[in-house]
């Protein structure tokens, strides 16, 4: 599922996304907004007229940074886990502004982009935030 999710997110292909979101049941959790498609979401987050941010790229490298397993779940990036260490702030040093990170790191929270695959490998999210 990673592996498709990252062709799907790198060719900006948000049906394939969209598909894959749902494709083992309910959809994956993408937003604490209102209840979308997350490819909707997505595009226009990507698409704003005025703040465009980059989702896509942002979705690859969250995933190709280290994981942790909780419950039944495969998590990234491993700063979200509790207890995260220094290292696992430091992956994050291509994606966010160094003083984001300290203040991440001195909060001891991470509020980016998390992503969490089913053993399974059923997506279950796509969320940044609280």
């Amino acid at each position: 599922m990673r592996e498709r999710i990252i062709a799907a997110a790198v060719a900006c292909d948000y049906a394939a996304l969209a598909k894959l979101a749902d494709e083992k049941g309910q959809s994956v959790r993408f937003s604490f907004g209102p209840d979308e498609d997350p490819a909707v979401y997505w595009r226009s987050v990507e698409e704003h007229e005025t703040t465009p941010q980059p989702v896509m790229a942002l979705l690859v490298q969250v995933l190709n940074l280290p994981f942790y397993e909780q419950d039944n779940l495969i998590l990234w990036p491993t700063a979200f886990r509790e207890g995260a260490t220094d290292a696992d702030f430091r992956a994050l040093k291509d994606l966010y502004p160094p003083g984001e990170l300290q203040a991440m790191r001195k909060e001891k929270t991470y509020l980016g982009l998390r992503v969490g695959i089913s053993l399974e490998g059923d997506w279950q999210l796509a969320v940044a935030g609280d």
